[in-house]
């Protein structure tokens, strides 16, 4: 055998996203690159953004923030992930970095479907980094000293990753945590019980209902030296309070960190400890067999280590077992695609009833204000009743001939039929709030005083007149790394949904040599959350968080197929498509939290 030639010998388990595959010869000819960067504030009192609580602003930092670069190439094409400490980015900064790289190197290769960027979780980072008025609701504006840090650190780390290019071996790890390590919680029990083909669990098993399963990526030089190292797994990164004033990496900060300085005596080492699907999973205890007081200790910083160091430990046994050490050969492609997910037809063999169905306009449910009841508690119970009766009768009079618009009780028809049982507390691409387009008319409860006089400033100032108020023109990609496809999921999907999407894609791209698929989740952009169906019947955080309704899922599997599809093409054909919208200097400096200040 010569060059990149290799034999494969496959074994099929009875999980088909546990496939092992083993290769006897060289796997030579694949060049790989990683960098770390430190995100750098030009100030520190900021607001932090994940708990969507207006109050929840920095005072100092008790750790620093990174950026992880991990860059692949051969036979000219190339792959790039970043992995980001902080909530969310969104299209308009992943392309704020591909500009920032291009001039930094004029003839880079570098593009849009080549660059995958994540971030881990952390709802201690400073936020008001979307160009979209929502996820800028609670930062009062965007932040465009947040952005350029954020931006800077992911420029810097791919900067280091290009200029340091190695020949590399690559290696994937996968094994599950054991059930008695305490890493994880599935936070919505009797919706992942509603689910069919599980088994239902009770509140002393939660730690059951996720997925236990840890996947990573070793990258070593020609000569066995660690270099780096890709991590997948689900975990919320909310050990960390709203109480908190401080910025704070979170439990997989702490990972990355444990790894690196455990494996950088002769070379520099960079671990990303990257988030699987997590929607509906804590660090924090749910259930009643412990007696935890949120996470493990009094002290949510210890808390926060305890979770990243299990995180860590399984990790660092992964890189050292002689039989989890699985060659995967040097094949690098990607491939990537926008679709408008407020009308998404989705495939037949998605939907639970053998027909198709289409999703609907972006929309937020009132079961968002509900919150998670450890990590993250919502309103009081007076404000959401208020708030549900509300609804309804608001909702009533919209199907009324005599009180609405032949037109409009159409579009709100639509808008129920594809939201199923969701009572819709904002129509986010109408841009409306409890059926209100003139924001100056509408009156919210005490508890919500604060959420309401943003809203109606931001009005007043003609700052929510430009498209949609949540990203719905979606980015989805894929990337082949030797035999291993990394999915890169635009938000947050529950454990159930997670294993169903990987099924469905594992399956589309078998023809293609796939053996495993990852999910690399808030990749991209950040479209809220991705139930199943089932689940979405609970009235739960993650339904009033799933803004396209109860197909999502069905139209993420769609898109993920349209996408895997492409493979089947050559790497020099690009596809083309909608793309994202642009939001005017003006409109976006008219709810900038720096007035003056234009990107």
């Amino acid at each position: 055998m010569q060059g990149s030639d290799f034999v494969q010998i496959r074994i099929v388990v009875k999980n088909p996203c546990r496939c092992a595959f083993l290769y006897f010869g060289p796997i030579m000819g694949l060049k790989a690159g990683v960098g770390k960067a430190k995100v750098v504030f030009r100030q520190m009192s900021m607001p932090l953004f994940g708990y969507g609580r207006f109050y929840h602003l920095s005072t100092a930092q008790e750790t620093d923030l990174f950026a992880r670069a991990f860059l692949f190439q051969h036979d000219n094409q190339y792959a790039c992930i970043i992995n980001l400490e902080c909530y969310m980015i969104s299209h308009h900064f992943k392309k704020a970095v591909l500009d920032e790289i291009a001039k930094r190197i004029p003839k880079c290769p570098i593009k849009a479907e080549h660059l995958l960027i994540c971030t881990q979780n952390t709802h201690s980072a400073p936020g008001g980094i979307s160009h979209y008025a929502f996820h800028n609701l609670s930062t009062r504006g965007f932040r465009p000293d947040v952005f350029e840090a954020y931006k800077n650190a992911c420029v810097e780390s791919f900067l280091l990753a290009w200029n340091a290019q190695f020949e590399a071996h690559l290696f994937l790890n996968a094994s599950e945590i054991e059930a008695s390590v305490d890493v994880g919680f599935n936070r919505s029990l009797d919706a992942y019980n509603r689910n069919v083909n599980v088994e239902p669990l009770d509140d002393t098993q939660t730690h059951l209902a996720i997925d236990r399963m840890m996947r990573q990526v070793r990258i070593t030089d020609t000569q066995g030296h660690e270099r780096g190292l890709i991590n997948w797994f689900g975990v919320q990164g909310t050990s960390i309070s709203v109480n908190n004033d401080k910025i704070h990496s979170d439990n997989k900060g702490y990972a990355a960190s444990l790894l690196e300085n455990d494996k950088s005596e002769l070379h520099a080492y960079v671990a990303g400890f990257c988030n699987d699907a997590s929607a509906d999973v804590s660090p924090n205890y749910h259930g009643r067999a412990k007696w935890w007081p949120r996470g493990k200790f009094e002290d949510e910083f210890k808390s926060a280590y305890f979770t990243g160091f299990l995180q860590f430990e399984k990790a660092k046994s992964l890189t050292e077992k002689e039989d989890e050490q699985i060659p995967i050969s040097n094949r690098v492609e990607c491939r990537l695609q926008y679709f408008d997910f407020s009308s998404v037809l989705c495939d037949a063999d998605f939907s639970d009833d053998g027909l198709e169905h289409r999703t609907g306009n972006a929309a937020a449910g009132l079961a968002m204000l509900s919150g998670s009841p450890v990590d993250n508690p919502g309103v009081d119970a007076i404000t959401y009743s208020v708030l549900q009766s509300w609804v309804r009768y608001r909702n009533f009079l919209r199907k009324v001939p005599l009180l609405s618009k032949r037109q409009s009780i159409r579009d709100f028809k639509n808008l129920s039929e594809a939201q199923g049982n969701k009572l819709i507390l904002s129509e986010l691409q109408e841009r409306k709030v409890l059926g209100f387009s003139n924001l100056t008319k509408l009156k919210l409860p005490p508890g919500l005083s604060e959420v309401g006089d943003e809203l109606k400033h931001l009005y007043r100032k003609g700052a929510l007149n430009e498209h949609t108020w949540v990203p719905v023109i979606i980015p989805i990609q894929i990337i082949l790394i030797g035999e291993l496809a990394i999915a890169a999921v635009p938000g947050e999907i529950t454990t159930v949904a997670g294993r169903r999407l990987k099924e469905a894609l594992l399956n589309d791209l078998q023809k293609q040599g796939v053996l495993d698929v990852v999910l690399c989740c808030n990749a991209n952009e950040y479209m809220g959350y991705t139930t199943t169906k089932e689940e979405y019947e609970e009235t739960t955080y993650e339904r009033g968080m799933t803004f396209f309704g109860h197909y999502t899922l069905a139209a993420l599997q769609t898109c993920f197929r349209r996408v895997s599809t492409l493979f089947e093409s050559a790497p020099d054909i690009k596809s083309t498509g909608i793309q994202p919208p642009e939001f005017s200097p003006h409109e976006l400096n008219l709810r900038t939290a720096h007035k003056n200040q234009l990107l």
